[in-house]
């Protein structure tokens, strides 16, 4: 184990990976669980890329560990527009844990709802309509998210200037395999929690998913329906000081009405947040034709 770590050490290191070598060129971002660097691939010094490195200091945890082998392994699956392109699974090299990632350049939904409160009903619409077609391509993939949240989507600015929108973090993700006894889902999940027994975040979890329920992509159904409506509304459906208080309210507690959008608008959300998977939604392709017909959809 490395002890007192520092992301500026690694930088100029060259990093071996299956599709070549890449020289560590700026820290971009730390976090509570990885640092992100700016990397160049050695023999392709125009060609840019994001290297997540686990920090040295939690290769004793297994859950950690667990959670960033996932997060590569499962995003490495999915091919689309709307998903950040991972194409390796992790690599360990000299006391290292890493991975390659698309580089983005943007902000994600989190900090945009910081800053505005909430969106523009019009591009609220636009940037689900955008998650569903990425998370439907992990569900065809066999990869149930199971953590979409604000901060797991991101608003990619594009050279010509379009906002294109990228479904990040597959940490958390159900993988098909899991239930064919690859890897076994009911032990991962519990691996790849903390201080609960369900995987995901209090805010956006489904009823069904924080009582241990696992791959179920209408889960990832309701997630969306919570974050679409936190950006029309400016806030989420529910609000606790505690998460056991912020499950029940979601479980029982029926759905604020949603006010200064469509009727067809609100009624699609409130469908979306159904208690129970039988009366929801029941695809991300059920749910991308509903939202193209709502009036927002049509005057963005």
């Amino acid at each position: 184990m490395i002890v007192r770590f520092s992301p500026e050490s690694v930088l100029g290191t060259t990093l071996p990976s299956p599709g070549g070598p890449y020289r560590i060129d700026q820290v971009l971002k730390s976090g509570g669980l990885s640092y992100v660097y700016l990397a160049s691939r050695v023999d392709q010094d125009d060609l840019r890329l994001a290297v997540k490195l686990m920090r040295p200091e939690l290769e004793a945890k297994p859950e950690v560990v667990a959670r960033f082998d996932r997060e590569a392994l499962a995003a490495s699956r999915v091919r689309h527009e709307h998903v950040i392109r991972v194409d390796e699974p992790v690599q360990r090299h000299a006391g290292f844990a890493y991975f390659g990632c698309e580089h983005l350049v943007g902000v994600d939904l989190a900090d945009q709802m910081g800053s505005e409160r909430k969106l523009a009903p019009e591009r609220a619409v636009k940037i689900a309509l955008a998650a569903c077609l990425g998370l439907g391509a992990a569900h065809a993939a066999g990869v149930v998210h199971r953590d979409v949240k604000p901060e797991n989507i991101f608003l990619v600015h594009a050279p010509d200037g379009r906002e294109v929108t990228r479904i990040l973090d597959f940490g958390s993700a159900w993988l098909e395999s899991d239930s064919a006894g690859k890897s076994p889902a009911k032990k991962d999940t519990m691996r790849i929690t903390q201080a609960t027994s369900f995987v995901g975040t209090p805010g956006y979890v489904a009823p069904e998913q924080a009582e241990g329920a696992i791959g179920h992509p209408t889960a990832d159904v309701y997630a969306l329906g919570v974050v679409l409506y936190e950006a029309l509304a400016g806030k989420p459906p529910f609000a606790a000081k505690g998460w056991m208080d912020l499950l029940i309210l979601h479980a029982r507690s029926p759905v604020p009405a949603l006010t200064g959008v469509s009727k067809p608008l609100a009624a699609l959300v409130l469908a979306a947040l159904a208690k129970t998977a039988a009366e929801r939604i029941p695809t991300m392709a059920e749910f991308y034709r509903a939202l193209q017909l709502v009036p927002e959809a049509s005057s963005g």
